[in-house]
């Protein structure tokens, strides 16, 4: 429990015009501050903040409150996160109730603090080196044919690697940073020798990599074209390296240009997800400032769970490859476990963002974004379009989209679903579809291997509500039975009573087409139609 004397004296020492402001562009209006709400999308500013009173209020959308709600809405933190936050900040000392913790708390924060200065120092020595060092006009020249301006370049602070072995070591070293700190994240690399580090970075266009706080945590360098200086490369060197993962840095935990475009996400309701870097500097440059990109890594579900902090929905933007249809497939497992809906922008084969913009703009890109399909409706289409026309291919193509729309839990967007596959595919018998996708979600489950440990935690009274479920839906739904599902399904059933109420609805479908409530009730024994009044609560 934070006392509420703290919290009114970090209240005193962030005011909230100055917190608000270093999200929001601030006008003055009468007694009050007024911008555009970044919380919601809108062209007229009705977002205002009230300084003596030290809350803001926006009439647009209604979002309202103080410093710790306004930084909960938009870094997508809890409050005690927000509170311990901004008490650092400000210097306001809180009560600690477990000292060791705290104790052990403090060592780290200094560790992170320490190393995080030392990223920070490379981060101005490289963006310094872009401006000045002679074979630095290779990577500006790489830039300008990108399309990307100095204004861009210096947001998204830039830089330029050295091509000689050791230029960040030594600086570093003059400024007296510790060579065992640069060395554990990932800026230079001990000689095996065991004599003095070299730069891992040389001679690349650097991209400074920053977490949801906007603290520089990693670096992604890109490789150009060698230097006149330089010696003659015996290979060319891998196209893009990476800062391996350290204290501060997890790639699968990271998103470039989040903290950049977190803001814009929260306005826009929406993330835009790209896979490189020249193309997340080249989407935020164009508008489209809540772009984000993963580093050097498949997209993962923390990655996931890191945009649902700030947005329900996010446009996949992947390259118009192979490689791009196969990063939307794998994506889908992810977005799904987390609830995040998801739709699929298409490019023309061998596009990626930062062509596409060059040569068709910004607004070509964003009617495709408008108009793009849900993810399911692209895996449904890209199923069809890469099928071999052999009926066997289709069928098998049909199949591994059953794994899919088993997990849509709305039967009405299942079924539109179904229809969908149906008419892409070109196969008129709808009933055809249903059973070539039953098929592969049975092939599914026999190779999702199940663990004795997990049969065993099954809940009973889980079972015992899904199937009740199930009894409900076929009363409501009895054109959802079909000859060949009807005999499994019985077999679901674990007791007598829930068994013959099945038994009882799937004779009368089949005797008269549908059911009659009064008809049914005369068959069934009070036991059975207490089920079936559980059934329908």
């Amino acid at each position: 429990m934070i006392p509420e004397d703290k919290k009114e004296e970090i209240r005193e020492r962030a005011p909230i015009a100055d917190v608000v402001g270093n999200y929001v562009t601030l006008k003055k209006s009468g007694n009050s501050l007024k911008g555009l709400c970044p919380f919601h999308n809108e062209k007229t500013p009705s977002f205002y903040v009230h300084p003596s009173r030290g809350f803001y209020h926006c009439f647009g959308c209604k979002a309202s409150g103080d410093i710790f709600s306004f930084l909960m809405h938009v870094e997508g933190k809890t409050f005690p996160e927000i509170v311990r936050d901004l008490a650092e900040q400000t210097g306001v000392e809180l009560p600690t109730h477990d000292p060791q913790g705290e104790a052990k708390r403090q060592r780290q924060k200094k560790k992170t603090e320490r190393l995080a200065a030392v990223m920070e120092q490379a981060t101005e020595y490289y963006s310094a080196q872009l401006r000045e060092h002679p074979d630095a006009a290779i990577a500006r020249s790489e830039l300008s044919k990108r399309g990307i301006s100095d204004e861009y370049a210096r947001k998204f602070r830039l830089g330029y690697a050295p091509h000689g072995w050791d230029s960040l070591s030594r600086h570093l070293e003059r400024s007296g940073a510790s060579p065992a700190d640069a060395e554990e994240v990932g800026l230079i690399v001990a000689r095996r020798s065991g004599r003095g580090h070299y730069d891992r970075f040389r001679h690349r266009l650097m991209f400074p990599v920053a977490d949801v706080h906007g603290r520089v945590v990693a670096f992604s360098g890109r490789a150009l074209e060698p230097a006149p200086s330089m010696e003659d490369q015996k290979e060319p060197p891998a196209k893009y390296l990476n800062s391996p993962e350290n204290p501060l840095y997890h790639k699968g935990q990271v998103l470039y240009g989040l903290h950049e475009g977190r803001v814009e996400i929260r306005r826009e309701d929406a993330a835009v997800l790209c896979e490189g870097n020249f193309d997340l500097v080249a989407l935020h440059q164009a508008g489209f400032a809540n772009a984000v990109a993963p580093m050097g890594t498949a997209f993962t579900e923390a990655h996931a769970r890191l945009i649902k902090r700030f947005a329900p929905k996010v446009y996949l933007l992947f390259d118009g490859d192979d490689a791009g249809r196969k990063a939307v497939r794998e994506a889908y497992g992810m977005l799904n476990k987390v609830a995040l809906t998801a739709h699929v922008v298409s490019l023309p084969q061998g596009s990626d963002p930062d062509s596409f913009l060059r040569e068709h703009g910004d607004t070509a890109l964003r009617t495709r974004i408008v108009s793009a399909p849900t993810i399911i409706e692209h895996l449904i289409d890209d199923a069809a379009a890469t099928a071999d026309s052999n009926p066997h291919a289709k069928a098998d193509a049909i199949a591994k989209l059953g794994p899919i729309l088993a997990e849509v839990e709305s039967p009405i967007e299942r079924r539109l679903y179904v229809e969908r596959v149906a008419r892409k595919f070109g196969v008129v018998d709808v009933g055809l579809v249903k059973r070539e996708l039953r098929r592969g979600l049975g092939r599914s489950k026999e190779r999702t291997p199940v663990r004795r440990d997990a049969v065993q935690q099954v809940n009973p009274t889980a079972v015992l509500e899904l199937q009740l479920k199930l009894i409900s839906v076929l009363i409501d739904q009895p054109t959802l039975i079909d000859d060949d599902t009807s005999a499994k399904l019985g077999k679901l059933l674990t007791s007598p009573d829930r068994r013959a109420i099945f038994d009882s609805i799937l004779r009368m479908v089949v005797r008269q087409g549908a059911l009659t409530a009064t008809s049914l009730l005369d068959e069934w024994s009070v036991d059975q139609l207490r089920t079936w009044l559980e059934a329908r609560l």
